[in-house]
């Protein structure tokens, strides 16, 4: 959750809060002063109610008013620049991120490299103050936490005390508390006594603790009063509310106001407890003699204010005494429903009309931009998870930790699995494990129907320990189990490329660039595939049938991500001829994923064959992609690889007509214009090409382009004058005709169709398209 928001929230609630209670003390001075029921009622909704309507506020988009605040720091628009100055859409540099190698392609044996990080050192780094609302944050937060731990020292404090009362044995005081109890609809309570508190007290649990004094100086009408008093208390959870009202005021710690909201109840809450007392008791004389005891007794050495004392020092005793003395009536019962629904209304009106503050930066809206903004490069996808699940650590904690590795394998119902800590060597034929460093393990298995086995080696010592498991049992290592262990560690060394190099090294070593391919068709992974390719490249020049042999093992994977490494991997190491490019380009047309056949094809511009039948094979392929973006940039790369043809430019501007963004088609029709040497050849399927942006500024920035091409004649200057009829704006179709008026041939029928272009214009741009005629004149 940002800064931002929360500091929003908090000036939200100091507000909300602030506005509530204030109501509640200005209606609490009016004719509400005798309603009891009414007055907690209010008061309850005044402190808590802020929290809710703060919170909803919040989370939900309402139509209530919202005081914006600004954040820390200015708010950064969009830069626009003048079309009509500059005469170019803005460039867009497009960024390409290869994904990350696999990570089955990690030897566990070898340290694995770290990735590089990219640092900017270009800036020295500065300190800077946070901003106001993590300082607002920052602050609340050291408030709340303070506030708790000092209410978590009252409540210890207080627990310990009423820990330690000594239980009340008096059968007339048991009998007491029984009735009342019975009489206020709450469980009969645990009596105790204690000198560690002034006056009686309810607490959470069921327990009222008397002091000594009340069972020595107080009759037995003046005891039971006393009861009736805190029995009332526990019947309204007083307790309870009060450890709420306290946290809520921890919340609000820096609210002055809290504080009034939390007496008002308090002394609610003793008058309703005195009326119910009297009105049990038949008199309230009783009682206002026991409150008058309890005033000659002070509070000490324990905070009791997070349980309801019969007395304290904040409480207005005399009011109290004087409301049971005089018998003064007092409303403690809701009149109906009425109560609760004006608090709903209350806090609802509370929410829809209270302003809220939001801290969090509003951008404003920029004025649209001449030109409009490109569009974002779409992100290069992740490389495939697969099927094989390689995970590696090399080292750790300053290298005191052993390399280990994990491999998850799940195949058709079949699962293999295995587990090396430490550093261990492989035979020649990676069926079994030969060496052991000091204290290393490793752990091979397979789950395949219904039935479980698996294979665990220790170095102990010198040797090196081998125990074999069948369903969890082990048995011996007879030939059958010799059999599945070798299987099974080669399948996991092929699949998933453990020690991918040395083993690739030692195989060519053996058997050459034929015994590796031999291996690699074993291999069902795609990216183990691409793994031990990758090693092999490096090795020696592959022969033109070894090449062809590579091809046929990429065929059958499945990643397109794969399929693009491998293909890369073998045009950039080996060359190929004619013929071995149209396979590989022909495998390019079945990547269904835009961006890897883009970066396929854009990697094999600089090792294309000469001849026009690749040429066309890689315009095919490309045509193939999906994605306007992928699409141009893989056709601007072929512009600007070399000096294409005249063939290759009208090939590249057909294939504009794939391509739906205005954007996108616009900059490629651009970057072929400004490669032909005669406008007049391709301008007819240029013009028709741009007629179809629907943008007028990328239309006006298209047709510009041609206008200002090499040998812009009579062919040229009518096909831009027809595309130019289709553009809305009179500004940027004026724009178009003085730029084709500035080069036209002096022709009378084009002229015509000029004025006929200009006509629809408004009075003022169809005078600057006539006056940029004037070259004509005389």
């Amino acid at each position: 959750m940002q800064s931002e928001w929360i500091a929003g929230w908090l000036l939200t609630l100091a507000m909300h809060a602030g506005v509530l209670i204030s109501i509640a003390w200005l209606v609490d001075r009016g004719r509400f002063r005798m309603q009891l029921a009414w007055r907690e009622l209010l008061w309850r909704g005044a402190l808590f109610g802020g929290l809710l309507t703060a919170s909803v506020q919040a989370y939900v988009e309402l139509p209530s008013p919202r005081v914006m605040l600004a954040s820390a720091g200015p708010v950064a628009l969009p830069e626009v620049r003048d079309a009509a100055a500059s005469g170019q859409a803005p460039e867009r540099r497009a960024q390409t991120v290869a994904p990350a190698t696999p990570a089955a392609a990690i030897s566990p044996l070898v340290p694995a490299p770290h990735a590089n990080a990219i640092i900017d050192g270009s800036k020295p780094t500065r300190f800077a103050w946070p901003s106001w609302h993590t300082l607002v944050v920052a602050g609340w937060i050291a408030g709340v936490l303070l506030v708790l731990a000092r209410l978590a020292h009252a409540l210890v404090g207080i627990s310990r005390r009423i820990g330690e009362a000594q239980p009340l044995a008096r059968r007339t005081l048991a009998a007491d508390a029984a009735s009342l109890a019975l009489a206020a609809g709450t469980p009969t309570p645990r009596l105790a006594v204690s000198d560690a508190f002034g006056s009686p007290v309810a607490a959470i649990g069921r327990r009222i603790v008397m002091p000594h004094w009340a069972l020595q100086l107080l009759d037995r009408d003046q005891q039971a009063a006393m009861l009736a008093h805190e029995v009332a208390h526990l019947a309204r959870r007083d307790p309870l509310w009060k450890l709420l009202a306290a946290l809520c005021s921890a919340l609000l710690w820096f609210l002055p106001s809290t504080r009034l909201a939390r007496r008002r109840l308090d002394e609610i809450a003793e008058l309703r407890c005195d009326h119910w007392a009297a009105m049990h008791l038949g008199d309230g004389r009783a009682l206002a003699e026991c409150l008058a005891e309890c005033a000659t007794h002070h509070l000490e050495g324990v905070d009791a204010r997070l349980v309801p004392a019969m007395a304290h020092r904040d409480s207005p005793l005399l009011e109290r005494i004087d409301h049971l003395i005089e018998g003064k009536p007092l409303d403690t019962t809701y009149t109906s429903t009425r109560a609760v629904l004006a608090c709903a209304f209350t806090l609802a009106a509370a929410v829809l009309l209270l302003p809220g503050v939001s801290a969090q930066a509003q951008a404003q809206a920029p004025t649209p931009p001449t030109p409009p903004t490109p569009p974002a490069a779409p992100a290069p996808p992740e490389p495939p998870a697969g099927d094989v699940r390689f995970s590696h650590r090399s080292g750790g904690m300053f290298g005191l930790l052993a390399d280990s590795t994990t491999v998850e394998i799940n195949d058709d119902g079949k699962r293999y699995g295995a587990r090396i800590r430490g550093k261990v060597e492989f035979n020649d034929r990676d069926d079994d494990i030969v060496r052991m460093d000091d204290g290393a393990t490793a752990r091979f298995e397979q789950e395949a129907g219904g039935s479980a086995r698996r294979i665990e080696y220790a170095r102990r010592g010198d040797a090196i320990e081998r125990h074999y498991y069948v369903d969890g049992r082990e048995q011996p290592i007879d030939e059958q189990g010799r059999e599945w262990i070798a299987g099974l560690i080669v399948t996991i060394v092929r699949e998933t490329g453990i020690n991918v190099g040395p083993r690739v090294k030692r195989i060519h070593a053996a058997g050459g660039a034929d015994a590796v391919l031999d291996e690699i068709g074993r291999i069902s992974s795609g990216h183990s595939r691409v793994a031990h390719l990758r090693e092999l490249y490096p090795l020696a020049k592959l022969t033109p049938e070894q090449s062809t042999r590579v091809i046929g093992l990429i065929d059958g994977m499945e990643s397109d991500y794969e399929v693009r490494n491998a293909l890369a991997g073998l045009a950039a190491s080996n060359p190929l001829d004619a013929g071995q490019q149209l396979l590989v380009l022909a495998q390019a047309g079945n990547i269904d994923s835009d961006y890897e056949r883009a970066e396929l094809l854009i990697g094999m511009l600089h090792h294309l064959a000469p001849g026009e039948p690749v040429r066309v094979a890689w315009l095919e392929a490309a045509s193939g992609i999906g994605s306007d973006y992928e699409l141009r940039r893989t056709l601007t790369a072929l512009l600007e690889a070399g000096n294409p043809d005249e063939q290759t430019l009208a090939r590249v501007i057909a294939a504009a007509d794939a391509i739906g963004s205005d954007y996108e088609r616009r900059t490629l029709l651009v970057s072929a214009v400004e490669r032909i040497g005669d406008a007049d050849r391709i301008a007819s399927a240029y013009a028709a090409a741009a007629s179809e942006i629907g943008s007028d500024y990328e239309r006006r920035e298209a047709l510009v382009a041609l206008v200002r091409a090499p040998k812009f004649g009579m062919d040229a200057a009518r096909a831009v004058l027809d595309a130019a009829a289709g553009i809305g704006s009179d500004y940027e179709r004026t724009q178009v005709l003085v730029e084709v008026a500035g080069v036209m041939p002096p022709d009378a029928a084009l002229i015509a169709r000029y004025r006929e272009v200009a006509r629809g214009l408004s009075d003022h741009e169809r005078g600057v398209a006539e006056r940029a005629l004037d070259r004509f004149a005389g």
